[in-house]
């Protein structure tokens, strides 16, 4: 075991998760990056470095439930998605995408024009890159920050393996990864085992399987899928999670093509 990271692993690191997001590529050509341990703490970093620069932080009430505690020390607002073009000039919004709608949601392209037409930025929040089989272009400049984990995808949430592309990142994300910085310190436990899985295994490599059991659960259980294959919605519109009831089968088909 190393007492502390290596720079290194830390170019094989951007390598790897450069070449894993291919399909919503664009976004690693922004100018900098940076490890960080799981997207929350991307986010942390950059609204608190940007948050005198801007008017006001935006997140949306049908999305992560956890970024209204994230933004409580920031003026911020939560809004429906119906209220887009409310969003005040000079503003930050939180979005993920796909989305805890359960999909890539269909007022995503008004929001990109509204930010841009307001002056306003986006931290795209990827966390569910790879639970559906969507693409998705990342490289406009509207997005500030674009972050991604291996979270979702592997189940690995306790990993903390995180990436951030951005023109304009928190330095306290970047520095401590800088090859100019004599002492490089960041989660290296995390950063080997996502240069091992990076390579290995593509962003679909368990929706491929979990998405026909997904679809399986569904019919039998008179439920609608989501497009994210952990999802689904009663005939009412309720969010269920059924991940925990189809774990086992997905395991199974995932030993079998192993």
């Amino acid at each position: 075991h190393k007492n502390k990271g290596d720079y290194n692993d830390l170019i094989l690191y951007h390598k790897h998760w450069s070449d894993w997001i291919y399909d919503f590529s664009g976004c690693q050509y922004k100018k900098q990056w940076a490890v960080c341990n799981g997207i929350h703490d991307g986010i942390i970093n950059q609204i608190s470095y940007k948050h005198n620069k801007i008017n006001k932080f935006y997140a949306f009430d049908t999305d992560y439930k956890f970024y209204p505690f994230i933004l409580l020390p920031y003026k911020h607002e939560i809004i429906s998605p119906s209220n887009i073009h409310k969003i005040e000039s000079n503003s930050y919004v939180i979005v993920s995408q796909p989305n805890h709608e359960g999909k890539i949601t269909t007022w995503f392209e008004d929001l990109i024009s509204h930010c841009i037409n307001s002056n306003s930025f986006i931290f795209l929040d990827c966390a569910f890159y790879g639970t559906t089989f969507d693409k998705l272009d990342t490289s406009n400049s509207v997005f500030d920050a674009v972050a991604f984990s291996l979270s979702k995808n592997f189940l690995l949430g306790g990993l903390r393996a995180g990436i951030i592309y951005g023109d304009d990142i928190s330095p306290t994300l970047t520095i401590p990864i800088s090859e100019k910085f004599t002492y490089n310190y960041f989660n290296s436990h995390a950063v080997a085992a996502a240069n091992c899985i990076l390579p290995k295994y593509k962003h679909t490599y368990v929706t491929q399987y979990a998405k026909s059991r997904q679809l399986e659960y569904c019919y039998l259980n008179n439920l609608i899928p989501a497009d994210i294959w952990m999802w689904a919605f009663d005939k009412t519109g309720n969010k269920i999670c059924i991940t925990h009831e189809i774990t086992n089968l997905i395991q199974d088909d995932l030993n079998h093509h192993i």
